[in-house]
């Protein structure tokens, strides 16, 4: 140890401590962003299945509804057309028993409308 001057040192220069932490920031960012994006991926699948699920259940539930809508319409009509039959026969039957009644109405009804028109 005598053979060296003093203040020499045979060690290789290090970093210095600024230049340890400068890089240990930048490791702990890249990783910081690394798990952020893994994150954000994930919550976008989740965030997609999410979505595509109610996107389904939406869809299941208006075919329901536009079923129903169109059953209720069918019974609708089919009631409104036996309504008007059952109408029409009654109609007749009360004309068949009292038909001079009812020409002598459909006469006083046509001559109402006629003056109305004329005005």
């Amino acid at each position: 140890m005598a053979d060296r001057p003093q203040g020499t040192t045979t060690q290789e220069p290090e970093k210095t401590p600024a230049a340890d932490r400068s890089s240990d920031m930048r490791e702990q960012i890249r990783e910081r962003g690394a798990q952020m994006q893994e994150r954000a991926q994930e919550m976008g699948a989740q965030a997609r299945d999410w979505a595509q699920e109610k996107g389904s259940q939406i869809k299941e539930g208006a075919q329901e509804v536009m079923q129903q809508a169109g059953e209720s319409a069918s019974q609708l009509a089919h009631k409104g057309r036996e309504t008007m039959e059952q109408l029409g026969e009654g109609l007749e039957d009360r004309i068949r028993s009292k038909p001079l009644q009812s020409v002598l109405i459909a006469a006083g009804v046509g001559m109402l409308l006629g003056l109305i028109w004329k005005r």
